[in-house]
């Protein structure tokens, strides 16, 4: 993807995911996938002003993909290759989000219960 356009596409896309979190908006995040990395993704759906995107929620709605039957991904032109790979996909970001996540917690000293005032 190139340009300002398909970036917005590609902000859309990823708000959706986190927001409903849709098979079609799975599919459409997969797409975009290939013109961008996780990371990337993450700071597109970051970007919009005035919204609730949140990073634990995308990862709540990556999780969910194993709940998502065969069918629903097949009603959006995905064969039985590419939605396994859909869900291999989403289940590693899923868990390297988790894991940036739990790190950031673990770094924040606001949420250290030992660290004394200053």
């Amino acid at each position: 993807m190139s340009g300002d356009a398909d970036a917005d596409l590609a902000v859309l896309s990823v708000r959706a995911l986190g927001d409903r979190g849709l098979p079609a908006d799975v599919v459409d995040v997969y797409a975009a996938r290939r013109h961008y990395s996780a990371v990337e993704l993450e700071q597109l759906g970051l970007r919009a002003d005035g919204t609730d995107f949140d990073l634990f929620g995308l990862r709540d709605r990556l999780e969910s993909v194993v709940w998502v039957s065969d069918e629903e991904f097949a009603a959006h032109g995905l064969d039985a290759v590419e939605i396994a790979e859909l869900r291999r996909w989403a289940l590693e970001w899923e868990s390297d989000l988790g894991l940036r996540l739990a790190e950031e917690y673990d770094d924040d000293p606001d949420l250290d219960p030992d660290r004394e005032g200053d």
